[in-house]
């Protein structure tokens, strides 16, 4: 698997030589004080410059990076080209609940992704009453994110649990809850 990871990074290298890729850095807004955010900075610097790009990972708390990612600005008077987020699996069910597949342009997620297409494939999956349709239709808008890229996974994790033998009641969720529980 490390062979093929690094052919990867290697074809990503020439791609972004082909595009046009400039060598400036990118910056990458890197959130330092929510648990599940923290660790997502460094590891996507390490890929992106793995990749080829040059990185400037602009740390700070989870409200500076909140009010920072609504602006427009060039990257020179305060704008920024990446930054991450993370979503319990119970907001991305579908193509219309999972936000950042939205490309209505200024009223999409942070980055403004605008595309038609998408956002057809996004109305007709919320309108198809039929199950088997809207698995086709969001295999389409995974094909359709393909070409259009309105986000990237960084990938998937567990927050793990323990509980001590007399708590009871704990409910397996995407997110802690803590309701229906009980110490006997």
């Amino acid at each position: 698997m490390d062979g093929l990871l690094e052919s990867n990074f290697k074809k990503s290298q020439e791609l972004l030589k082909e595009a046009g890729y400039d060598g400036k850095p990118v910056v990458l807004l890197h959130s330092t004080d929510l648990q599940s955010l923290t660790n997502l900075g460094p590891v996507a610097k390490q890929l992106l410059e793995k990749g080829g790009f040059k990185v400037d990972m602009q740390s700070s708390d989870w409200q500076t990076v909140v009010s920072r990612r609504v602006r427009k600005d060039p990257i020179d008077k305060g704008g920024w080209n990446l930054m991450q987020t993370s979503w319990v699996s119970a907001d991305i069910l579908n193509p219309v609940m999972a936000g950042f597949f939205n490309a209505s342009c200024d009223k999409a997620a942070f980055g403004w992704p605008c595309d038609a297409e998408m956002e057809k494939l996004r109305d007709d999956f919320a309108r198809e009453p039929d199950p088997a349709k809207q698995k086709a239709i969001a295999e389409a808008v995974q094909m359709r994110w393909r070409e259009v890229v309105t986000h990237v996974h960084l990938g998937q994790y567990n927050v793990p649990i323990a509980t001590r033998k007399n708590i009871t009641g704990i409910l397996t969720a995407p997110a802690p809850v803590f309701w229906n529980v009980e110490k006997k």
